[in-house]
C-alpha cells in the first residue's frame, strides 16, 4: 500500500514536469469534475428519498455533499478565480443548505423511530422545510454551474 501510494506521488510529480504543470491542472479538474458527478448522484438519492420518506437514506448523502462543499471551499477552479467571493458563497450556501436538510432528516427519522402521543413536531412544515432545503442544494449547484462551467450547454 505504502509502495503505491510512493509510486502515484512519483508518478503526479513526473507527469506534472513532463506537460509542463497542465497536468496538474488536468488532474485538479478531472477531481472537480468527479466530486460533481458524486454530488449530482448523491442529489438524486436525496431526492428518491424524500419523496418516499425514507429520511434514514438522506443523512449519508448529505455529508458526503457536505465534505464536498467544504473541499470546494479550499479549491477555487480556473475559472472562477476572477470571481473567487461568489464562487465561495455558492460553495457556503450549499454547505449551510446540506447541514440544514440533515438536521431536519435527523428530526423527521427520530419522529418515525417514536411513536409519539401528544404534543407532535409539525412534520409536515419539516418536510417542506427539507424540500426547501433539497432545492436551494440544487439551486446552487446550477447557478455556479451557469457562471462558473467552462462551457455553456446549449
Amino acid at each position: 500500500m505504502r509502495r503505491g501510494r510512493i509510486a502515484a506521488v512519483v508518478f503526479g510529480v513526473v507527469a506534472t514536469v513532463a506537460l509542463g504543470g497542465s497536468g496538474f491542472a488536468a488532474a485538479k479538474e478531472a477531481s472537480l469534475k468527479e466530486l460533481m458527478a458524486e454530488n449530482f448522484a448523491g442529489l438524486q438519492n436525496i431526492l428518491f428519498a424524500l419523496i418516499s420518506s425514507n429520511y434514514a437514506a438522506v443523512p449519508s448523502q448529505v455529508d458526503v455533499i457536505q465534505d464536498h462543499a467544504t473541499h470546494l471551499t479550499h479549491t477555487v477552479p480556473d475559472s472562477a478565480k476572477q470571481n473567487r467571493d461568489q464562487f465561495l458563497a455558492y460553495a457556503y450556501s450549499l454547505k449551510a443548505h446540506a447541514s440544514d436538510l440533515k438536521t431536519i432528516a435527523e428530526l423527521l427519522i427520530e419522529h418515525d423511530k417514536a411513536k409519539p402521543s401528544g404534543d407532535v413536531l409539525p412534520m409536515d412544515q419539516l418536510r417542506e422545510a427539507a424540500a426547501a432545503h433539497y432545492g436551494g442544494m440544487v439551486t446552487m449547484c446550477v447557478a455556479c454551474h451557469n457562471r462558473f462551467r467552462q462551457r455553456v450547454i446549449q
